[in-house]
This record gives C-alpha cells, structure tokens and sequence, in this order.
C-alpha cells in the first residue's frame, strides 16, 4: 500500500465513524513503536490535507518498567512531538507499585494506568477522543488469548473500533489502525522513512501477550493455517454480529434485574436473574462486572460460570475475588458486584457521577456542584489559599483520579484532613469537629477512583491541596438550591 492511498483509507475509515469533522481535538497515545508513530502521522496528514483543522496532543506513560530503554522511548516521543510542531504529555508511573498494591498481571494494571493517563490528558485538554494504535494482528491475537483462558461470546468479537474509555466517560477510544496488519504498518513507516523504537519485550516471551504473538501464532501459521489471523478475526466479525443483538437485551434484562446502583457498587436480584435464559444471564453478570471494574475486563467462561454458581446457591454471606479487582458477594436474595476498597454494601446510599468540566445537580444533597479546571499563575496559589469560603475549593488536579462521583458516607471510609498528621477514618473526622450524630449520614463525600477527596463543605483530603508545583487546578464550588450561580475564578 502506498502513502496516499493509507492516508485515504485512514479517512474513509475515521469518515464511516463520524469521526472527520473540523476543529476536533484529539490526545494520541504513542509509545515510538512502529504502529503508533504511524498512527500519530496519519492523523496529521489527514488533518492537514483535509483542512480539518484539528488539534493533536501526543501523550506518553513512563510505567518505570524497562529503566534506560523506557526513558530512551520517553525522550524520543517528546523529540518527536517536538519536530511535528505538536504538544506533548508526558507522565511516569510505578506500575511494579501498582501490582503489588492492587494485584492481577503487571500487562493489566499497565494498561489500565495507561488508560486512566489518557483520560486525564483529554480531561486536561479538553479532548473528547484518545487514539491508540492497536492493529489488526494485535486483535487476533488479543482473541487467542481470550480463547485459551476460556471467554465466552463477547471477548470472541475483539477490540471494539470505537468505544467510551469508560462506561461512564463522554471520551471515546479510537483504533484507526484496528484494519491493518503490522506487516502493512512496518511497510509504511519504511516506506515513509519514519523512524522509531522497538520494544525488546514485544519479541520475548516473559509476558503471556508475547508467547502467544512470538510462540504460539508463528506455530499455527506454520501447522495449521498460514493465514490463521484472518480466520481469527472472521469469526470476530461473526461474533460480533451475534453479540450486539445479544448486549440489547442484556442490556434491557439489567436494568429489569437492578435493584440498586451506586458508584460502582450494583445490586441484582438473584431470583430474577436465575429466570432467564443462561445466555442473557451470563451477559448480564459480565456487564455488571465491566461496570464495577471501570473498564472492559477480560472476563472469562469461567468467571462467570463461577458467579451464576454462586448465585444458585441457597447460603448466603459468601464472596467472589475476580479480575478488576471485583468482589462478588451472595445476600440472601440478592447479588452484589462492588470494588474491594468497599466496607460494605452501599446499595441505599444515592450516588452521583459530577461532569468535569460541567454543573452536576444533586437533588438528594439539596445542591448543585459546579466542577472547572484552570491553569494557575505564579502567586496565584497564595491567593487561593487564602480565600475562606467553604463552599468552594481548589484541588490539584494532577493528583485527583478520575472519575469523580458524590456519594452519602460509608462505615469505614478514611481520608487525611488537609492540615492533619494523618489519615483517620471520617467517622472520628465529624466526630472531631462536632457534626451532630443525625448530620452526619446527610454530609455529601466527594470522591475519586481513590477514595474520598473532599468531605463537603468541610474539608478536602491533603493528597489532593494545591502546591508551589500545581500548574491545573480543579475548581468546585457547592451551590445549594436557590443559591444562584458560582462566581468566576
């Protein structure tokens, strides 16, 4: 394929998708491997020879894994960027930290930090589309891999071409090279002389992606089928097909099933749920899991065999520990998905998700809450520091984790008053400053992916306080009904 037939495709393709509209903003994760230093070419080619006038943010994770090679591939994206004359964003996590903290496979918690960076980067910008580079290959083999652990119906039909980052984010993910085969790609970038950087992993076998892409692949090719990959991915069509009429009517049995929802903690009723047909219901607890986790999940067969398993028990009181990490626990009649930081069950708490940027009413807090984000001066943060208002607060946003939602408090919540020596749990927190016992159930809690951040209007948690170094700000400002309009920063 030439330059300027890739670069037509790669239009037609985004233009099927209603994603070739002028003045779009976009952030592109790029790695400085082959395919996404392609992909960060294309899409400024079709921007400019479209005259779409788009602006592009190329973002880079640092997961502190490969030392001097990581940092290699950290400055030869900045340079880059540089050279195309684009912004760039770049950010390093420890995601060794992240296993040991969280658990599961050093490749899911790196990829989920990796999404969660993305977000934040079009949060930032202001972007409503994160682009990443997986192709064709990579979906195939994504979809081995999910066979081999055992997935059932929705994982045989692969990466989806555009998706929500999130279940409940307004950002969408784009693969706009989802079509092509990395021969293609590796074609193209020589063809166009476009330099990049190879990861060694990609060739080992340490990690499960790569023994299926470097081991067993290559071995399928050679002794079943030379073009293995196309018929992987042909049975992905046709799962496909199957799938979406089959997430319509999960989708409509779920909410029939809900008995309670709040900030990623579903509640189903059992009985109900064994009613059905094991195919629906099987989807049903596959979409609650994918909600409680966040994100798509590689939720297996078995997985979910094991929680229809456990629904269909007569006791009550026992837990399920899945990917994500997600906890599934029996209740008598009902089935609970919650997330492990959870002390227990919150299904009579309200719940709100707040749009930031944007104004979130919450009628069952009798206010509304005003979220925007502002690049601050220098000296402006002495000045925030010494308003007084307790309805309004400034948070780094660097260090918030999105998404932010509002909740009643729960038994066992902890937080580290701004000010204090150390965290403690919110219960002494009220009790300490004098909340009468009949307030405190009313008082509304602010949170991130994790934990609380801002008891409202009494304090904001001290990971989240402005410092000399904050350059993004969020702004929150309480406006209780009837309050009017919150004043400009």
């Amino acid at each position: 394929m030439k330059w300027g037939a890739f670069i037509d495709q790669t239009a037609e393709w985004l233009a099927e998708r209603d994603l070739l509209r002028g003045e779009m903003s976009w952030v592109l994760g790029v790695s400085g491997g082959p395919d996404s230093t392609l992909m960060l070419h294309a899409m400024q080619q079709v921007s400019q020879r479209r005259e779409l006038h788009w602006t592009l943010h190329v973002a880079h994770l640092h997961h502190g894994l490969r030392g001097p090679d990581a940092d290699a591939d950290a400055d030869f994206v900045r340079a880059m960027a540089e050279r195309m004359g684009l912004p760039y964003h770049g950010e390093r996590r420890d995601v060794a930290a992240r296993v040991a903290e969280l658990g599961g496979s050093t490749e899911e918690v790196a990829r989920q930090e990796r999404y969660d960076f993305l977000e934040r980067v079009a949060l930032r910008t202001g972007g409503e589309h994160v682009a990443v580079a997986h192709h064709a290959d990579d979906d195939a083999e994504t979809i081995l891999h999910r066979i081999c652990r055992g997935t059932g119906l929705r994982g045989l039909a692969g990466m989806r071409p555009v998706r929500p980052i999130r279940p409940e984010s307004r950002i969408l993910l784009v693969r706009p090279l989802l079509h092509l085969r990395r021969a293609t790609i590796e074609s193209l970038c020589e063809e166009r002389g476009l330099e990049t950087r190879t990861d060694a992993t990609n060739a080992g076998s340490e990690f499960t992606r790569g023994r299926v892409r470097n081991v067993i692949m290559p071995m399928l090719r050679r002794q079943l089928n030379p073009n293995v990959t196309e018929a992987i991915l042909r049975l992905a069509e046709q799962a496909r097909w199957l799938g979406t009429y089959l997430e319509d009517a999960a989708a409509r049995t779920f909410e029939s099933l809900l008995v309670s929802e709040a900030s990623r903690h579903i509640v189903l009723n059992t009985r109900a749920l064994l009613s059905k047909q094991r195919v629906i219901q099987a989807e049903v607890v596959r979409r609650a899991i994918t909600l409680v986790a966040d994100g798509e999940q590689d939720v297996s067969f078995t997985h979910v065999e094991n929680v229809l398993r456990l629904a269909g028990e007569r006791s009550s009181g026992k837990e399920l520990h899945l990917p994500g990490p997600v906890i599934v626990s029996k209740r008598y009649d009902r089935l609970e998905f919650h997330p492990p930081r959870v002390a227990q069950p919150a299904a009579e708490l309200p719940s709100t998700f707040i749009s930031c940027p944007g104004v979130t009413e919450m009628p069952w807090l009798g206010a509304a809450l005003v979220a925007e984000l502002a690049e601050l001066e220098d000296g402006k943060i002495d000045e925030l520091r010494r308003r007084k208002n307790p309805l309004e607060q400034w948070l780094d946003f660097d260090r918030v984790r999105p998404p932010l939602f509002v909740r009643g408090r729960r038994e066992g919540d902890r937080f580290w008053p701004l000010g204090a020596p150390g965290s403690k749990t919110l219960g002494d927190f009220l009790g300490d400053i004098k909340v009468a016992p009949a307030e405190r159930d009313r008082t509304g809690v602010l949170c991130d992916q994790n934990g609380p951040i801002w008891i409202m209007p009494l304090r904001i948690d001290e990971r989240v306080k402005l410092r000399p170094t904050t350059r993004l700000a969020l702004r929150l400002v309480l406006v209780p009904e009837g309050g009017g309009q919150a004043e400009p920063p």
